[in-house]
């Protein structure tokens, strides 16, 4: 049962988390201002007498039941009766429950009239807008009386002891069903937290954390729901609280012609617009990742296209649904006319910054959290408004910058490719051997830190000459942009320390000054060669130079491993920790010993510290080393739910006997063998693939 919980779950979350979010707040916009500026001639126009009778109605209710509805009659208003409807009943109970007064609802026809009374005691007379269409007051008065009964008798029976015990007893029933619910959703919701906590996810929200505390909140409301439902008094209670809410969202606040608009109207349409949205977003993305691909349409050109169609289509079914809702568009004409003319007079700044907002909203080239420059200034993003945008900067000072200038000029995002490249610069003294500077840096370069990724792979660079110096540089990525302080300070501290390690000079700034003096030189050259110190035979001879300054010993060099490891990337997929690799089905077909294609990109950007681009990059490459392919040889390595097998493991199931359901198609069994010797011989020949 959790199993199936969680897989639903999973499903709906992914349908969601596909669905972009460049429209919402276009469509929010949209909404407001077409409701507000269409809808509000239309007040003018607005008469009691096209308000529906129901609007004009009372109900009367007894023991937090609704039985029937009045309206008004003479000097009295519709609630004005049932106010005294609903008191008299509740006297007549109370009065019963003591007394055990015996209830007794009649009808009594009078000069054309029907009059219900209680006990002999007057109730209500029925009147013309008392009457449903197509009844006369006499019936009315009938059926009204028969309610009245049931109602009585209901409401004598739910003060006995007897449904008193039933209901204490359905009540904690209902409470034993909740906290069960409650602790299934609390598992889930736990299961899920540690699931992204192990993913190391920065941002533990998702969708099926959202679902799991909506139902949860579901469960507690339903629950108190149906226990203030059990009782009369709580029901009374509980029935104020859906008059407050229905008057809410179905009282009237717009007049369209003949109909009225109210709140569930309008939320009606915004739903609409929301479902509008998601209907064409799903179409322009099968028409760019199906059709265009399909009709050879390039690449540029099919983002045009499916730009202009999704805004196409989304403009005109806004009009098609407002225009079905009733809104007046000449008033919205003539009242942007002249917002248009306000403009035009002074407002430009204001607009300009506007409009700026609403881009920055729904096209979103920025985002809350994200490092951006805007010409001199560096900050994060720390709120989007719909004139300025507040940027924090390092030294904890806040900045606002108007929205036009996000627009207008050029913006520096180190979020926005999700990947931020780090370079620290050395100068090594002249003389110093090359390829063991080169070597040494890229070790550093390599040493694991948390922050660091090894796809793309750290790299170590030479830059050029300068003055007195030999320029070198290292280059590492990470993805987060505030970490670069940080990953600075260890690539600084390692460089010092494998330079000291490895005896490598960093040069000093200094000037030389040479005074040539024949008699000094000679003089030196003599002093020298008398003060040589001799050597253990006894010839004068200098130390080995690769035996260091002194004749130290010079470590051994650092270690540097190859850009990628293949056969420890595939033992490691295969291993324990590795990716979920089992027999799947799909359709009515039986896959032995596969993968899915994005299962694989996530455990290579946990495991082997790449981005995703990089661990869909390194999926292909291990496809051109025939390594890994897909079971039908029918795609490239995607980050999708595409099965993919390990040659070795077809190899295996070959030889046991086992196949997929329907066998394995003879060419690839003449070509498995040839595979993995080329697969061996290529990586003993290379070691990685370039």
């Amino acid at each position: 049962m959790i199993a199936i919980a969680s897989q639903l779950i999973q499903m709906f979350s992914n349908f969601i988390r596909r669905r972009t979010c460049k429209l919402r707040a276009l469509l929010l916009v949209g909404l407001v201002v077409a409701m507000v500026v269409g809808l509000t001639p239309a007040l003018a126009t607005s008469t009691p007498e096209s308000i529906p009778i129901e609007f004009l109605r009372a109900p009367v209710v007894l023991g937090g039941r609704e039985l029937f509805k009045v309206g008004s009659s003479g000097n009295f208003s519709a609630q004005e009766r049932a106010q005294n409807i609903n008191q008299l009943l509740q006297e007549k109970l109370r009065v019963h429950l003591k007394v055990n007064d015996p209830l007794d609802v009649e009808v009594i026809p009078q000069n054309g009239q029907a009059i219900l009374q209680v006990n002999n005691r007057y109730l209500l007379t029925v009147t013309p807008e008392d009457v449903t269409p197509g009844m006369d007051p006499l019936e009315q008065a009938y059926l009204w009386e028969e309610t009245l009964e049931t109602a009585l008798k209901k409401g004598v029976y739910e003060y006995s002891p007897a449904y008193q015990h039933w209901a204490v007893k359905s009540l904690l029933i209902g409470s034993v069903i909740a906290v069960a619910l409650q602790s299934l959703l609390f598992f889930l919701n736990r299961r899920y937290r540690r699931q992204q906590f192990q993913r190391s996810e920065a941002n533990l929200g998702s969708w099926q954390l959202l679902i799991l505390t909506l139902l949860q909140y579901g469960v507690w409301i339903a629950w108190i729901y149906y226990g203030m439902s059990l009782f009369p008094w709580t029901r009374s209670w509980l029935y104020q609280g859906q008059r407050l809410l229905d008057k809410t969202f179905n009282s009237r606040m717009l007049q369209l012609g003949n109909e009225a608009i109210s709140l569930i109207h309008l939320l009606g349409i915004g739903v609409t617009l929301i479902l509008l949205w998601i209907t064409i977003n799903g179409l322009t993305r099968f028409l760019k990742n199906r059709i265009l691909p399909m009709a050879r349409v390039d690449r540029s050109l099919q983002d045009s296209i499916a730009f202009f169609v999704e805004y196409g289509l989304v403009s005109l079914g806004f009009l098609l649904i407002l225009s079905a809702a009733g809104v007046s568009f000449q008033s919205l004409v003539l009242l942007l006319s002249f917002v248009g003319v306000g403009i035009g007079f002074g407002l430009q700044n204001i607009a300009k910054d506007f409009i700026s907002g609403l881009i920055l909203i729904v096209a979103r080239p920025i985002k809350v959290g994200e490092l951006v420059q805007v010409g001199d200034f560096q900050g994060l993003v720390q709120r989007i408004g719909a004139r300025t945008t507040e940027v924090s900067h390092i030294d904890r000072y806040i900045v606002t910058v108007p929205n036009s200038r996000f627009i207008e000029g050029e913006v520096l995002n180190w979020n926005r490719s999700g990947l931020t490249r780090v370079k620290v610069y050395v100068d090594i003294a002249y003389g110093t051997d090359f390829d063991l500077v080169h070597q040494v840096l890229l070790a550093v370069a390599q040493i694991p830190h948390p922050e660091i990724l090894r796809h793309p792979p750290p790299k170590a660079q030479f830059r050029g000459y300068l003055e007195s110096a030999l320029k070198f540089r290292i280059v590492v990525f990470i993805r987060d942009p505030l970490k670069e302080p940080k990953v600075r300070t260890h690539l600084y501290s390692q460089i010092e320390l494998y330079l000291r390690k490895y005896q490598i000079q960093v040069p000093f700034p200094q000037r030389d000054l040479h005074v040539k003096i024949p008699q000094l030189d000679q003089a030196v050259d003599t002093w020298v060669k008398v003060n040589r110190p001799l050597t253990s035979d006894g010839s004068g001879v200098d130390a080995d130079p690769e035996d260091g300054q002194n004749g130290e010993l010079v470590p051994e060099l650092p270690v540097v491993h190859d850009e990628y490891d293949w056969e420890a990337i595939a033992a490691a997929m295969q291993g324990q920790n590795g990716v979920e690799i089992k027999d799947r089905r799909f359709r009515l077909k039986l896959f032995r010993r596969v993968f899915l294609g994005s299962d694989a990109v996530n455990w290579l950007m946990i495991h082997e510290q790449a981005t995703r681009s990089e661990a869909l990059t390194i999926g292909q490459l291990m496809v051109k080393q025939r390594m890994i392919h897909h079971v039908l040889d029918e795609h490239d390595f995607k980050d999708e739910a595409l099965f993919y097998r390990f040659y070795a493991d077809e190899i295996e199931m070959l030889s046991q006997g086992m196949a997929d359901e329907g066998g394995i198609e003879k060419d690839k069994k003449d070509c498995l063998d040839h595979s993995l010797d080329h697969t061996s011989d290529h990586n003993e020949e290379s070691g990685h693939f370039d």
